[in-house]
């Protein structure tokens, strides 16, 4: 019988267990599959397990499978061992002899080698430079199931992780850098009807750069390589002085702050990354902000937390979107955004990420006389203490 899915694999065995098992009915649930009179009596209601079912089970597992028959070809291999040999379809493996696969040769030649030695086995060996760990079971007739796991541990996943975003964006700032210097010659030869092209080649590649910065800077937050060691913040300064690097954009646009504090509030955290997440947050105000317009701030104490809101005035968020506009690379509906900038999609992602490490939370929602609201809420550090 030629098995090329695990369905069918099941269906086999299914069929196999009805003929060998005497007495299988529904009436007779508990089934003895023992090699001994002292192991355990299992009750596994194959009538009630669909093989489709016990299929996704088997093939979703973050456990790699592979079954081979007596002659070692694989006749399956679940989605888990597909990724760790480095492969892609199942169509490229099911069918192929063992040793036709130069990622398992190592695993053809155990089994050979150790036929008439107990089973199961267990061994280490390398895929491309991961570290993989095998078990080698023998079924009956020579059949062998073929578990792999990858021995690499999460925290070692992040790091090749981060390294990969580190490098790849370290890679690309020059090549962008000097895309934008080319367009800036560019500008001064060709036509003045061309001068648009150029414009547009200069405005992308410097979105590209800025996306390139700030995929590192997100890299570093998440592996918390930036952070230095807590201080003692008044949050109310921490604004202020926010707002003042971004005073001169807000001219432009006649935009005024109108902070309402009752009384001063501390905090502990980080500063430098804690202004960077509060430059981002009134930048997006300012941005989404109509002309002539202000932005409201309050900060007040909520049991024991401080919590910081923000609101503009401007034409507020789709519901969708109170969640989104913190993921990576989200910039909104086009059509909704009456006040288009060319930016990254990575600002309130590189936001979010500090108010956490920091402790705090962050949410958007929409003021019921219009405009948007963030509010950040952080752990209020009592200085009486």
């Amino acid at each position: 019988m030629k098995m090329k899915t695990l369905q069918e694999v099941l269906i086999f065995f299914y069929k196999k267990w009805k003929n060998k098992v005497k007495g299988f009915s529904k009436k007779n649930k508990n089934i003895e599959l023992t090699k001994n009179r002292n192991q355990q009596i299992f009750d596994f209601p194959f009538d009630k397990i669909r093989p489709q079912e016990m299929l996704s089970w088997l093939d979703y597992s973050s456990q790699g499978w592979i079954i081979l028959s007596s002659d070692l070809t694989i006749k399956f291999i679940n989605k888990k061992a597909l990724s760790l040999i480095r492969f892609i379809k199942y169509k490229d493996v099911i069918g192929k002899a063992i040793n036709d696969i130069n990622e398992l040769e190592l695993l053809r030649n155990k089994i050979i080698y150790s036929r008439k030695k107990d089973f199961p086995i267990s061994l280490d060996f390398t895929i491309a430079g991961e570290p993989i760990w095998a078990n080698i079971i023998r079924g009956s007739k020579k059949n062998y199931l073929i578990l792999l796991e990858s021995k690499l541990s999460i925290e070692s996943i992040k790091k090749r992780q981060n390294q990969l975003i580190n490098d790849v964006s370290h890679e690309l700032k020059t090549p962008l850098t000097s895309l934008i210097l080319i367009g800036e010659r560019l500008e001064g030869v060709i036509s003045k009807k061309d001068r648009y092209l150029v414009k547009r080649l200069k405005k992308e590649s410097k979105r590209l750069r800025k996306m390139a910065e700030e995929t590192l800077e997100l890299s570093k937050l998440e592996s918390s390589e930036s952070f230095n060691k807590n201080k003692k913040i008044s949050i109310s300064d921490l604004v202020m002085e926010s707002w003042q690097t971004l005073k001169p954009l807000a001219e432009k646009k006649d935009i005024k702050i109108n902070l309402f504090i009752p009384t001063k509030y501390y905090i502990s955290g980080d500063i430098e990354n804690l202004k960077r997440a509060f430059i981002n947050i009134l930048d997006n105000s300012i941005r989404f902000s109509p002309n002539n317009e202000e932005i409201q701030i309050e900060i007040f104490k909520r049991d024991s937390s401080v919590v910081i809101r923000v609101r503009d005035k401007g034409i507020g968020l789709e519901e969708n979107e109170f969640n989104d506009i913190f993921s990576r690379f989200y910039r909104g509906d086009p059509s909704r955004n009456k006040y288009k900038k060319s930016g990254s999609g990575l600002g309130l992602s590189i936001t979010k990420k500090i108010i956490n490490n920091n402790k705090g939370f962050i949410k958007a929602f929409n003021h019921k006389d219009g405009g948007a609201i963030i509010e950040i809420i952080f752990p209020f550090l009592n200085t009486d203490l």
